[in-house]
């Protein structure tokens, strides 16, 4: 039970305290993982549940872990390479060997806890209220004029809805995950309309009386906070994902309804004339129309970080380095004085920190959760589990298209729910989800 409210408390606070940027953030969300997870190893240990079994999910998972554990390896090695050279410890890199332990502890515990549909069902219910939550507050906080961000007043992204979050393309890319997770709520809990015109206004009825019309109203408040964070490609990354996957959906689901493309056309049409006539996606789009490679150095930046994966290309300039080892590559065409902390192309930022062997597992990771997330859409049966499928294939392909311009997964609140939604691909292909848990012990892990 411990460990069950540990994580939950977990996965709803993560964007609060600036998203976990300042150097503490990445201490608690850590602690908490590893806390939570050695209280359900404890508890699993005990001899009351020692015929219990872990989770299906955990046992067909583990090539994604092994992946995600050969990473961390890959930066225990880098450490212990740079400290042989170097006679002093990296401690930069054994941060970020810290770091990826507690993801991947994250992962671990994500499989663990949602192994029934109550359960799945809870989550993302936690991770909507708190991604409406930050969306309703950068709102207000735009329309209002206060800008203030966690109890501190804003200096930056002053007219952009930031929430609690230093930086508004990271809200945006927080968006764009919770929103994925919340449509798929949606689409497992499409409703059938069957029988005469009676039978079938008492159905709709009861739809607008279930928890789905206050899913559906957050989703709207989740819209209008990303078009008021004025991200482009935050916005792009969003609109994009929902059309593929909801192309795949269409393409791959079984005995789909009616009511699963209407669901699908009404996000998109509904969203973009009505919210973004009302809140600014026509300065999104000014934004867009408006860019050009003159007014920005990420492409100079890009190719520089390019060049540094060049010079160490099997195994990087070591984890968390970037900010380190960027200002000897700089080339003479950045002419900002800016610190360069982040490369803005999260593909390029993880080549030259962590080198194309540790990448290369990374991306088989991704990959495989991706391509599992996508057939759960085609093969599993149960309407939950193709809508969760359906959630990880949205974020995950989110997340790639605007990480080609931004460092979403540097960002702790970021990283740990994009963890969470390989996770929930994982489980929506391989986990059986009950609508019912299946007994009072395995609800108190």
């Amino acid at each position: 039970m411990l460990s069950w409210r540990l994580y939950q408390f977990l996965l709803f606070v993560l964007p609060l305290p600036f998203a976990g940027v300042p150097a503490w953030g990445w201490g608690l969300f850590s602690s908490l993982a590893f806390v939570s997870l050695g209280a359900y190893t404890y508890q699993f240990n005990l001899p009351a549940n020692k015929r219990r079994k872990l989770p299906v999910s955990i046992e067909k998972s583990l090539p994604v872990i092994i992946a995600l554990g050969a990473v961390q390896l890959i930066v225990l090695l880098q450490c212990l390479i740079q400290w042989l050279l170097t006679s002093s410890p990296p401690h930069e890199g054994y941060f970020a060997f810290i770091q990826g332990i507690a993801l991947l502890a994250f992962f671990t515990l994500t499989l663990l806890h949602v192994h029934s549909r109550s359960r799945a069902e809870r989550v993302i219910w936690l991770v909507i209220i708190a991604a409406a939550f930050q969306a309703l507050y950068g709102s207000i906080m735009v329309m209002t004029g206060l800008e203030w961000s966690f109890f501190s007043e804003k200096w930056a992204y002053l007219g952009k809805a930031t929430g609690t979050f230093v930086n508004r393309n990271h809200l945006a890319g927080y968006l764009e995950m919770s929103l994925a997770l919340g449509i798929g709520f949606l689409l497992a809990s499409s409703t059938r309309y069957s029988g005469n015109w009676q039978q079938k206004l008492r159905q709709f009825i009861e739809v607008l009386l279930s928890p789905k019309v206050i899913m559906r109203l957050l989703l709207a408040v989740m819209v209008i906070g990303l078009v008021m964070t004025r991200s482009r490609m935050g916005n792009t990354a969003f609109f994009a994902s929902l059309m593929i996957t909801g192309g795949l959906a269409l393409l791959l689901m079984k005995n789909k309804s009616a009511s699963t493309t209407i669901l699908l056309s009404s996000l998109l049409i509904i969203d973009i004339a009505i919210v973004g006539t009302f809140f600014g996606v026509d300065k999104v789009a000014e934004r867009l129309q408006g860019s050009s490679i003159e007014k920005e150095s990420r492409d100079e930046v890009s190719r520089d970080t390019f060049n540094m994966w060049l010079e160490n290309p099997t195994l990087g300039t070591g984890a968390s380095s970037y900010k380190y080892a960027y200002p000897a590559h700089k080339g003479d065409d950045v002419t900002s004085e800016r610190l360069y902390d982040y490369a803005h192309n999260d593909y390029l930022q993880f080549l030259a920190e962590f080198g194309a062997l540790a990448f290369f597992c990374l991306a088989i990771a991704v990959a495989w959760v991706l391509f599992w997330a996508i057939q759960s859409m085609r093969l599993r049966k149960r309407a939950i589990n193709q809508g969760l499928g359906f959630a990880s294939a949205m974020g995950i392909i989110a997340i790639l298209i605007h990480s080609t311009v931004d460092f979403n997964l540097q960002i702790p609140a970021n990283a740990f729910m994009f963890i969470f939604v390989l996770a929930i691909g994982c489980i929506a292909r391989w986990a059986d989800l009950p609508a019912k848990e299946k007994s009072n012990k395995e609800s108190s892990l």
